[in-house]
């Protein structure tokens, strides 16, 4: 693990791309404390700090550290229901940090993850907070909030499963985002559609109703909390609008009375189009069950649709690949700023969408998410323009630099 120098790191003579949609220029940073000092024009830095150590990045692009707003860290590649029975909890926690350092290498200093199971993702995020794990800040939900039937799969009542969290009435809504909020988390992840994955769950049927997603939605906004919803169909877009929540995963299903009512309550819209796309790339090679191929190319027609029509009509926006669904392996989140360009955005509102954008939808814009001086360094160094090719931001052998907090977590 590499630590902070008693001096200066000057990167010098990279091409910046600072988050802000500012046409890129050729720059130089100055790095110490873990902040951006300063930001120097040009090529070179003659008054940059004399004992400063000089990094020439000369011909390479510098970003500022990439953020996803919507992982899932305690789910991995391979996993099956059969494993994930017979796993330990503790087993499943180390497996969860691998995929945390993973997604950090990958250029990636800050995830929001929603949506795990016995408290893993909570006890990553702490140890990564007091400096013995290394993996990407971290705001994190602890279990979803949900109805019988939305997700976990039902199996014959003699087998009983611990800490698998359904709640059927407003009261139950309560008392679990209570529990979650006692316990520490960042925001609250609830679901008001059911799932392209399950079988037995319709994403066009409502999950949570609209009393049941209001009490989350009071509770949580009582303590400061955000709340994260879960929505494809029509009936499960409405009622996470109207109960007030403040980020919109998949949006599947838009109307114009629902852009109107984001863009007037400021909400973001998470489009996750990796698994979709991913899909549609391999078929039937994909592995998956024929039913779950048609239920997610169905959702990804009509979502396509749907985020043109959002971004046209302003509603806020921002990156989240969903990682750790199948076929959006962690590592690769970066695939998602390519499905991004694929449905419409410009190479540079896909990078704006997973850093300045993205810090704004995480609170934390004031931090992170712009190369500006006073900000946290967090940056990623790459090998060519991703402006040219927004692929390059997924290729691991053209991330020459990650830093975090002034750490160095990549060096090649």
């Amino acid at each position: 693990m590499n630590t902070n120098e008693n001096r200066p790191i000057i990167f010098q003579g990279a091409k910046i791309i600072d988050g802000m949609g500012s046409e890129p220029r050729i720059c130089s940073l100055e790095i110490y404390g873990g902040r951006i000092k300063k930001i120097y024009s040009g090529d070179k830095v003659s008054n940059g700090s004399s004992n400063g150590k000089v990094i020439d990045v000369s011909g390479l692009t510098i970003l500022p550290g990439l953020i996803d707003t919507h992982t899932h860290i305690a789910m991995t590649k391979g996993d099956t229901e059969l494993s994930g029975i017979k796993e330990t909890v503790p087993f499943k926690t180390l497996k969860s940090y691998k995929n945390a350092e993973i997604t950090l290498k990958a250029g990636f200093t800050t995830i929001r993850d929603l949506g795990a199971d016995n408290l893993i993702d909570l006890a990553v995020r702490d140890g990564i907070n007091q400096g013995f794990l290394r993996g990407p800040r971290m705001q994190v939900s602890g279990f979803r909030i949900l109805p019988t039937g939305a997700d976990y799969p039902l199996y014959p009542p003699q087998v009983n499963f611990l800490e698998r969290f359904t709640m059927d009435s407003p009261d139950e809504v309560r008392k679990a985002v209570r529990t979650l909020l006692a316990l520490g988390v960042n925001i609250i992840k609830i679901l008001t559609s059911g799932r392209t994955f399950r079988k037995s769950s319709s994403p066009d049927a409502y999950a949570l109703n609209l009393a049941e997603a209001t009490a989350a939605v009071e509770e949580a906004h009582n303590q400061g909390i955000p709340v994260s919803c879960h929505a494809h169909g029509s009936k499960g877009v409405k009622i996470a609008l109207a109960a007030g929540c403040d980020t919109l995963e998949h949006g599947t299903t838009l109307d114009d009375e629902d852009i109107e009512l984001m863009v007037n309550k400021g909400t973001f819209l998470i489009p996750t189009f990796s698994y979709g796309k991913r899909i549609e790339e391999k078929g039937d090679s994909s592995g998956l069950p024929d039913y779950v191929q048609q239920k997610a190319l169905a959702s990804r027609e009509k979502r396509l649709l749907s985020f043109k029509k959002a971004v046209d009509g302003g509603v806020k926006y921002a990156m989240g690949s969903d990682a750790g669904m199948p076929l959006a392996d962690h590592g690769t989140n970066a695939f998602e700023f390519y499905a991004m360009v694929e449905a419409g955005l410009s190479p540079i509102q896909a990078i704006m969408a997973g850093t300045s954008y993205a810090a704004e939808c995480l609170g934390l814009e004031k931090e992170i998410g712009t190369l500006e001086e006073g900000k946290a360094a967090d940056l990623i160094i790459v090998d060519g323009n991703p402006l040219d090719d927004i692929s390059i931001l997924q290729d691991l052998s053209k991330i020459r630099y990650v830093m975090k907090e002034g750490i160095f977590e990549v060096q090649k």
